[in-house]
């Protein structure tokens, strides 16, 4: 975090001077560390440091991508996208399809991490909204201040362009006579210009900050660190099996009493001679491989328990569980989730929103009504033919529900034109058959 004494340009650019040499800061090298194992990539390396380099001669590393789906099953809130309730004039200049993407990567992301922000960026080309995941950032405060008055952070390039002194964004929000500011900086705390007057010209910072629990004795919450150290453990247990078996298989031959060494020839078309008092043998592992499969199970359970996951071992007995048992059996992650929902992506939506809004009024001039609101959906639990058909028509019987509804729920990435043609020919199905009713009623 970047502390500043007020908001002139020069107490700014001050501050941020000594936060610009120290950007490959501890933080940043954890939350890279972390998103290693959520890609899974990188992981040879942290294992390695367990074996020596021989041992992993006889066999490949044996990764396990645990966190990747721990964090995609505790993170639900955003699995079906939301409903807004929204002026129809917003969902013209943003791209949807990308919120939604962004949406479900960020809960997961924020899961894994403790703190992210989304990026709410003007898309000339495309006249629209589109949202980026920035995942280092250093939010900016003034004295005795909870909220961050500023951000500032790097803009990344990737491949051939990806820049060796890259520069980085600096955001300040307005305050009451003091407009915000908006400019790029390099690592020299030299500045350049983007705007006139380098004025932000939204008034808000284009950031929207998720964290995964309120903030208690630090401005950023702490990420998934058990899930971490589980994922790796289990990757050097997965490892260590793989080489049990190999040892078991094949074992580590040895011989005493041996003087020449040289004497010795080694294979399945040799006869072995050894000298007399000398003795060959073969050992194999001293750890059973049921305990070590045991004890990593251990691990993997103990870690999804203390995330409010259940886990259930490949089992090919009995019957596959119905959608009404899944929901009690996942009852406890269903309470964690809507306590998020209510917690974290409530607010955050309202935020979202109103840095959207912002942008959208000062790159086009048209106005957007405040009134938003979001219905979070449930996650889907498979259900049979006969009791989604049970279920449609109770909700239609109690009007609950619309064929609309239906067809959304069935086609949620169908457009506007799409539902008007659905309409259309839904129309001319029942058309007929009124047509029909009513000229048997005519002819009695």
């Amino acid at each position: 975090m970047v502390t500043i004494p007020d908001l002139s340009q020069g107490a700014v650019l001050s501050s941020l001077k000594d936060a610009l040499h120290t950007i490959e800061s501890e933080r940043v090298k954890e939350r890279e560390y972390m998103l290693d194992f959520f890609e899974g990539v990188n992981i040879d390396q942290y294992v390695k440091k367990f074996f020596g380099s021989e041992s992993l001669n006889q066999v490949p590393i044996f990764t396990q991508n645990l966190t990747r789906r721990i964090c995609k099953v505790r993170s639900m809130t955003y699995k079906r996208p939301p409903k807004m309730s929204v002026d129809k004039k917003y969902l013209d200049f943003i791209d949807i399809s990308d919120l939604n993407s962004s949406r479900r990567q960020l809960e997961q992301l924020t899961f894994l991490l403790g703190t992210m922000a989304m990026r709410s960026r003007w898309s000339e080309r495309e006249q629209k909204i589109k949202y980026d995941l920035i995942q280092n950032f250093e939010p900016i405060f003034l004295p005795g201040e909870k909220s961050p008055v500023g951000v500032i952070f790097a803009i990344e390039n990737h491949g051939s362009s990806k820049l060796k002194k890259p520069w980085h964004a600096v955001w300040t929000e307005d305050r009451p006579g003091i407009p915000g500011q908006h400019y790029l900086v390099d690592q020299n705390g030299t500045k350049k210009s983007v705007n006139e007057g380098d004025r932000n010209p939204y008034g808000v910072i284009p950031l929207t900050f998720a964290h995964r629990y309120k903030p208690i004795r630090d401005w950023w919450s702490e990420g998934a660190h058990d899930i971490i150290r589980a994922d790796l453990s289990v990757s050097v247990a997965a490892t260590e099996l793989s080489l049990a078996i190999r040892f078991g298989a094949i074992g580590i031959k040895y011989i005493t009493g041996v003087d020449d060494a040289s004497r010795i020839e080694v294979g399945v078309d040799k006869i072995l001679y050894l000298p007399q008092e000398s003795n060959f043998g073969v050992t194999a592992p001293s750890g059973s491989l049921t305990d070590i499969i045991d004890a990593t199970r251990f691990l993997v359970e103990a870690t999804l328990n203390n995330n409010h996951i259940r886990i259930k071992f490949a089992d090919t007995r009995g019957n596959a569980p119905s959608a009404e048992s899944l929901k009690i059996m996942e009852y406890e992650n269903y309470d964690e989730r809507t306590a998020s929902t209510e917690d974290i992506w409530r607010p955050f939506e309202k935020q979202r929103f109103k840095i959207d809004k912002a942008i959208i009024e000062a790159k086009t001039n048209a106005r957007i009504k405040e009134d938003y609101r979001v219905d979070f959906l449930e996650p889907d639990y498979p259900m049979s033919v006969d009791q989604e058909i049970n279920y449609w028509n109770w909700k239609f019987d109690k009007g609950l529900a619309t064929p609309r509804d239906w067809f959304d729920y069935m086609n949620s990435d169908a457009s506007e034109e799409d539902r008007k043609k659905w309409e259309e020919e839904r129309q001319e199905q029942v058309q007929p058959q009124s047509n029909r009713l009513l000229q048997r009623l005519q002819g009695s």
